[in-house]
C-alpha cells in the first residue's frame, strides 16, 4: 500500500481524499453509517489504484484480508451504484463470448465471478423463463443452450438478430427461424470444442462468438464457414433454406 501511495501525485491524493472526508461530513461529521464508511473507504483504494478496479475476489480476499463473502458483498453493493443497465449488458456480453462447453456442445457454462453480473445474468435467465444451474460452484452458472440462444436474442437489435440469421444460413447453418439458426450453430460449435479440449475450455471460442453479439455479418461468414465445413459429427444436414 506504501509503494504504490508512494508514486501518486500530490494533486491526486488530494483529490481522492478530499472527496472521501467530504462524504463522511455529509450530512454531518460521524451521522455516516459504519457500513457506508466501508464502502467509502473501498472506493477510496479503489481511487487511489491501492485496489485494483478490476480486481478478483480472490485479491481482495487476499489484500484486504477479508472472507469471500465480504470481499463478494462490497463489489455488489459498490457497482450496484455504480453500473446502468446498459454496462450491465455489455458486461454480459463479454462473459457470453467466453464458455467453457459441456455434454457435446447441448450446455454452456459461464464462470462470472461479479456478484453484479451474476444476479443480472439470473434475473434475465427467469425473465426469459430458463432455469440455470450453480450448485457445482457458485460462480460457475450452467444452463442449456436453448437458454443461451435466448439470451444472445436479447441482446440484440431486430435488425441485428436478422443479420446475424442470415449470415449464419450462408454458411451453413440448417433450419430458418432465428431461435433453430442460433441454436444449431451454437451446438455445433460446442461439440467442436469439447472433442478439442477434455474440458470444452478452447480460448477461440470468443472468435466465434464475438461477430454474432456484435451483429457482424461480414465477420460471421468469415469464422463460422469452417465450423459448418465439418460434417464429422452431423452427417446429415437438413437442406439450408436462405
Amino acid at each position: 500500500m506504501k509503494e504504490r501511495l508512494a508514486d501518486l501525485s500530490k494533486e491526486n491524493l488530494v483529490e481522492a481524499l478530499s472527496k472521501f472526508l467530504g462524504d463522511f461530513c455529509t450530512p454531518a461529521f460521524g451521522s455516516m453509517p459504519k457500513r457506508e464508511i466501508e464502502l467509502a473507504v473501498f472506493e477510496l483504494l479503489q481511487s487511489l489504484s491501492v485496489v485494483e478496479g478490476k480486481a478478483s475476489l480472490y485479491e481482495l480476499m487476499t489484500q484486504l484480508r477479508i472472507t469471500r463473502a465480504k470481499a463478494a458483498q462490497l463489489l455488489f453493493d459498490i457497482e450496484v451504484r455504480r453500473l446502468d443497465n446498459d454496462e450491465l449488458k455489455s458486461l454480459l456480453a463479454e462473459a457470453l463470448v467466453s464458455p467453457r462447453f459441456a455434454k457435446d456442445g447441448e450446455y454452456f457454462v459461464l464462470e462470472i465471478e461479479n456478484p453484479l453480473v451474476h444476479a443480472y445474468l439470473k434475473e434475465k435467465l427467469r425473465k426469459l423463463n430458463h432455469v440455470s444451474d450453480t450448485s457445482f460452484n457458485s460462480a460457475l452458472i450452467r444452463m442449456p443452450v436453448d437458454a443461451v440462444s435466448d439470451l444472445i436474442a436479447d441482446q440484440l437489435k431486430e435488425e441485428q438478430r436478422e443479420a446475424v440469421r442470415k449470415a449464419l444460413v450462408a454458411v451453413g447453418a440448417p433450419d430458418t427461424t432465428w431461435k433453430g439458426v442460433l441454436r444449431s450453430a451454437l451446438k455445433k460449435l460446442g461439440a467442436k470444442f469439447v472433442g478439442k479440449a477434455a474440458d470444452g475450455l478452447v480460448d477461440e471460442a470468443s472468435e466465434y462468438l464475438k461477430p454474432i453479439l456484435n451483429g457482424a455479418s461480414d465477420s460471421i461468414q468469415t469464422v463460422w464457414s469452417s465450423v459448418f465445413a465439418d460434417d464429422d459429427l452431423d452427417k446429415k444436414k437438413e437442406p439450408r433454406i436462405r
